[in-house]
């Protein structure tokens, strides 16, 4: 599922590259054709969705690498009952 995701990342990324760089230049619709406030408008959507992209990546990257501290796995095991209350108190204090 996550590659899904960032697969849909790059390929929106890569289609509003194009689209924005290939017909809203110089000389094409974008603000020759609709004014200067237009203009604008393509501007801030451009970095607008620029920066949501490198935010994205960035947050999916980091999503990936995250990893269970040992305290929380030993909590767990507990919980579920792998260990028992004495062998969680030791595990515990190997590691303070």
């Amino acid at each position: 599922m996550e590659e899904n995701k960032n697969l849909f990342v790059w390929f929106f990324a890569i289609v509003a590259l194009l689209f924005l760089l290939g017909s809203f230049g110089m000389g094409g619709y974008g603000m020759m054709s609709f004014g200067m406030g237009f203009g604008f408008f393509w501007m801030l959507l451009f970095w607008g969705a620029f920066i949501w992209v490198v935010v994205t990546l960035i947050n999916v990257g980091q999503s990936s690498k995250k990893e269970e501290d040992s305290s929380n796995i030993l909590k767990k095991r507990y919980a579920s009952g792998e260990i028992s209350k004495k062998q969680y108190t030791e595990m515990k204090k190997e590691l303070k």
